[in-house]
């Protein structure tokens, strides 16, 4: 497929940005929030008003106030518009984060009644029952649950159906299930709040293209062309040609929080084929367009996407759409959607060949996924046969049948070497003191190294316990408590059954565990093993002690235990302990239910938990000092692969993929001149290598410790660097120091 340069457009707005972007994973650049609303507070007067109905009708009611009282600015150049919803006091946004009433005190400053309605919403969130939550100690040293996790949505329900369409569908399942009159009203009422969003946009860009038809008059007509098509969306009609089928997918995916874009190439698809054929667009055109939505995806930050892979009755997925989303991951170089490319036997070579380029080039995505083992795994945990060939990647990564799970990723995020140093600790935090663990004896009791490695699969598993057990009583609260009937829309069996996905609606229900440092465990439980009861180099009090003072005055210890076997590097002794591992946290999961009834099991992804929690645990066996990073990923440690690549995934290949809720995410850095220009076939080949030996998922950067070390002394030279972090993307000059070095420590793989 022809590559189209990046047009003058689509330069602008990249450039805006450039400017303007300050985001980093979890980590905004502190502003003060300023209402632009004249004081209105379209939520909370809505609910007032309409005290006494069922909650889902009166939420519906007030967001769809709020919604609709959006005041669109004018965006000089883009074609796909969309503006953020207004600050208020209070809100109650479908988010990856936020699921529930968000009160913003510093907003009710600026605002005369802002300490009536203050008082009012702190009263009503005290009454209410509060969430349950992990004790302290555990939430921000060992682990943390999430009420509100990542999950894919079946945009198809709306781009086939328009407004109107969904609203026949509602009223046609509304009388099969009259027990849930309530809520399909609030369904509807929603949709209403949808067209209302939509026809502020319209109005808006309808004024803009009269304000500027003399001075502008070229804009002025794309204006009324943009106000045309949100007209014809508002009033109900699926769209009818492909620019209005990007506008109405961002409309629909913002509202619903903009999270995860999902099988992006299949859900828009069949309106770009449509105008190609009937001659109404060219292909150029058709990219600018593609290229605007990708804009407008990054720029507000959109999280896990898929492009190629099967359809669901296991045809090559591969389309015209899927080249347009690859090209616009590969030209315009954005940090998000975090895109994943599913290959399978019939992937074509000349799209895995582009997406490779696309990694050596720097881009870092599309992440390589292997569809030969995911299915397996799908299949295993009780996902249909069909539901498996259309899965989608949500949030930093995860695996999930599209449009058809209430989420799950990201559930639990369990920092896993913490478990080790709590053992030796017997049962306290290392660093803190506190109680967060069983007492399992102390470390002279552990006179073999087979009580030694039982005590922490113990503590492993009572661990999970109590998270599992946090995690179920979180979403026995959200489904008490909270509901989300726009989302649930496009989440199948809710509709058909009635039910909202927070309680229970949705087709299936599985839990993910990120099981963050597994490898950092692996390799301290190895070097304990060969230099405490092995060499009999020391006891295990006496590398206790050592590691308590953070390898102080214990040099000769802290060189042996970083020269014992680490995973990456085909031992067999040091990658069996690493499949181990592995092994009993997923079947110890997978035998536990979530609190809909599904399955639990594993993914290692890592995200920026790598560094976060690295801070907060203190050495470990493996020779890592306090503070300094866990391993990122589930592949080797930093630095610690010493036998090339190809002993790296000799290594993963052992890891039992076909089995795990996954990925087994697997960050690899590449030394440029090894990968690019005529020797980019290499790193072709080593990929596909890779997936014929069993391995999961790579995710390559194309960086050289040149680059990176220049970067650090003038970072205004290197905004254009892009790295992997873990389960996301990053410029490396706005990542902090202790990530910048991070990424520094990493192997520099040649091929």
């Amino acid at each position: 497929m022809k590559i189209f340069a990046i047009t003058d457009r689509v330069q602008k707005i990249l450039d805006q940005i450039n400017k303007t972007q300050t985001v980093i994973e979890g980590l905004p650049k502190p502003k003060k929030l300023q209402s632009i609303y004249n004081n209105e507070e379209p939520f909370h007067d809505t609910w007032i008003s309409n005290e006494g109905k069922n909650f889902d009708i009166r939420l519906a009611l007030a967001q769809n106030a709020w919604r609709a009282s959006v005041r669109p600015q004018f965006e000089e150049h883009q074609l796909i518009i969309g503006e953020i919803l207004p600050q208020a006091i209070i809100t109650y946004p479908t988010g990856v984060f936020s699921w529930d009433f968000v009160l913003q005190p510093s907003l009710a400053e600026q605002n005369p009644r802002g300490n009536e309605i203050l008082s009012y919403w702190e009263k009503y969130l005290s009454e209410r029952e509060q969430v349950p939550r992990l004790h302290h100690n555990y939430r921000s040293t060992v682990a943390i649950t999430t009420k509100a996790v990542h999950s894919s949505l079946d945009y198809s329900v709306f781009l086939k159906n328009g407004i109107n369409g969904v609203r026949t569908l509602v009223k046609e399942y509304r009388k099969q299930n009259p027990q849930s009159d309530e809520w399909y009203e609030a369904v509807l009422i929603n949709l209403d709040g949808v067209s209302g969003y939509i026809r502020a946009h319209a109005n808006a860009y309808d004024e803009e293209a009269k304000l500027i038809r003399d001075t502008n008059p070229e804009r002025a007509a794309e204006c009324k062309k943009i106000a045309e098509n949100c007209h014809y969306l508002a009033d109900g009609n699926a769209p009818d040609s492909f620019w209005q089928a990007c506008q109405f997918f961002w409309f629909v995916f913002y509202l619903n929080g903009h999270d995860s874009p999902g099988r992006i190439d299949q859900y828009l698809f069949p309106a770009l084929k449509k105008d190609l054929e009937r001659g109404t667009l060219t292909e150029e055109d058709a990219q600018e367009i593609t290229d605007c939505l990708y804009c407008k995806m990054a720029k507000h930050i959109a999280y896990g996407s898929t492009i190629g892979g099967q359809t669901p009755t296991g045809e090559d997925a591969t389309n015209r759409m899927t080249w347009m989303c690859l090209s616009s991951i590969s030209r315009l170089r954005l940090l998000s959607p975090r895109t994943s490319l599913r290959v399978h036997k019939g992937t074509p070579d000349d799209l895995f060949m582009a997406a490779v380029v696309s990694s050596s080039e720097g881009v870092t995505f599309p992440t390589f996924v292997n569809d030969e083992v995911v299915l397996p795994s799908m299949k295993r945990r009780g996902t249909s046969p069909e539901d498996a060939l259309d899965y989608t990647f949500c949030g930093c990564g995860q695996v999930t049948p599209a449009g058809c799970a209430y989420g799950g990723y990201e559930d639990i995020v369990f920092n896993t070497a913490k478990t080790l140093t709590i053992t030796l600790h017997q049962g306290k935090d290392e660093l803190s003191n506190g109680v967060v663990g069983l007492d399992l004896g102390s470390p002279q009791s552990f006179d073999t190294y087979e009580k030694l490695e039982s005590a922490v699969f113990r503590q492993l598993s009572h661990l999970l316990d109590l998270f599992i057990s946090a995690s179920c009583a979180e979403k026995e609260w959200c489904s008490k408590y909270m509901s989300d009937p726009l989302r649930s829309a496009m989440i199948h069996n809710c509709l058909e059954s009635g039910v909202d996905f927070r309680r229970g609606g949705a087709k299936y229900h599985d839990g993910m565990v990120d099981a963050l440092g597994l490898t950092t465990l692996a390799d301290s439980l190895t070097a304990i093993r060969v230099v405490v009861y092995e060499k009999k180099l020391c006891t295990l009090e006496k590398l206790v002690d050592a590691l308590d003072k953070n390898w102080v005055e214990n040099e000769a210890l802290h060189r042996a235990c970083l020269d014992a076997p680490k995973f990456g590097n085909n031992d067999d002794e040091a990658d069996a302990l690493m499949v181990r591992l592995v092994t009993f946290l997923n079947d110890d999961l997978f035998a536990r239910n979530t609190y809909f009834g599904g399955h639990w099991g594993i993914d290692i992804i890592g995200w920026s938990g790598a560094v976060t929690y690295g801070e907060i645990t203190g050495a470990t066996p493996n020779g890592r000092k306090n503070g300094e990073p866990l391993a990122d990923c589930a592949g080797p440690s930093q630095g610690m692969d010493k036998n090339g690549i190809t002993s790296v995934l000799l290594s993963m290949a052992k890891l039992p993929m076909d089995k795990v809720h996954g990925p087994l995410a697997l960050s690899v850095k590449f030394a440029p001149k090894s990968v690019q220009g005529e020797n980019v076939k290499k790193l072709a080949d080593l990929i596909r290598a890779y997936f014929s030996m069993g391995g999961m998922q790579v995710q390559p950067s194309v960086v050289s410790l040149e680059e990176l070390r220049a970067a650090q002394k003038e970072p205004e030279k290197w905004d254009h660097l892009i790295v992997r972090v873990g389960g996301f993307s990053a410029k490396f000059v706005e990542l902090q120091p202790d990530f910048q070095d991070d990424m520094i420590k990493r192997t520099e793989n040649e091929i």
